[in-house]
């Protein structure tokens, strides 16, 4: 009786012309619910397959001083331990502090090293990044303006920040020192570097006869001045200070706990 209404309940949902072929024939109610499943799982697994690996790295760059490991140790430990000048990066999968662990998941959060020598290293996890935090000495950016550039431009140029989108966080360090400058100023000076550095590596570009890089694209607009607004990332700036009066930021800044939720959550 109990296989009966099982039946009758599977064949009230077919549409008519199945009826008629399984009302009476529960070996091929059997076999088509059978294939269904078969086909939904077949569907499933291949789109988890060509959706690609999740994109949960999140790197935090700037050249050698900026802050990198500071901002690092906090988002870690939830406070500043000693740092110094690194040639190798930190890195690890943990949930930042700030976030209550049953509620969130972790993440790989990778501290790259500033040195001119070794910022390529950016590009071992640029096809796994899903959040940029680009970390500056406000203090110091301007005498520092063309090696700050140089590196944001390899990493907005890289093909994979652009074709992903990847949301960048410019995050001006040291704001409450008296030579800081403001994020206003400080992307007036990056825009107009930025722009002079695109024509110096499009003419060696073209010098050298290699049209076809396939790891960096043009980028902002064509025959326009540069521009982060031109770009197809969402950049956004904040002016904070990870370390005031010697005394660190508890998991970091707000900004950068809510730049990570939508990774985290």
């Amino acid at each position: 009786m109990a296989g009966d209404n099982t039946v009758g309940a599977l064949t009230a949902k077919l549409p008519a012309w199945l009826t008629d072929y399984v009302k009476d024939d529960q070996l091929a109610l059997v076999a088509l619910v059978s294939t269904a499943i078969l086909i939904v799982l077949t569907f499933y697994f291949l789109f988890k397959k060509t959706r690609g690996p999740t994109r949960d790295t999140v790197l935090i760059a700037g050249v050698s001083g900026a802050g990198k490991t500071v901002l690092y140790t906090q988002l870690r430990y939830g406070k500043t331990v000693e740092t110094h000048t690194s040639m190798e990066k930190n890195e690890g999968r943990f949930v930042p502090f700030g976030y209550a662990r049953k509620d969130a998941r972790p993440i790989h959060i990778v501290d790259l090293p500033g040195h001119e020598k070794l910022r390529y290293q950016y590009t071992e996890h640029a096809s796994l990044t899903g959040r940029v935090i680009f970390v500056i000495d406000s203090t110091t950016i301007a005498r520092e303006i063309r090696s700050v550039a140089e590196y944001l431009y390899d990493i907005l140029a890289n093909r994979f920040t652009q074709h992903h989108e990847i949301p960048i966080l410019m995050v001006c360090n040291k704001s409450d020192l008296l030579m800081a400058l403001k994020p206003e100023r400080i992307q007036a000076l990056l825009e107009a570097e930025i722009d002079r550095l695109r024509a110096t590596r499009a003419a060696e570009v073209q010098s050298q006869g290699d049209e076809n890089d396939h790891d960096h694209e043009h980028i902002g607009r064509e025959n326009e001045a540069f521009k982060f607004e031109h770009l197809p990332n969402p950049i956004s700036w904040e002016a904070c200070s990870l370390i005031v009066d010697g005394v660190a930021q508890e998991g970091g800044p707000q900004a950068v706990q809510a730049f990570l939720r939508q990774l985290v959550r």
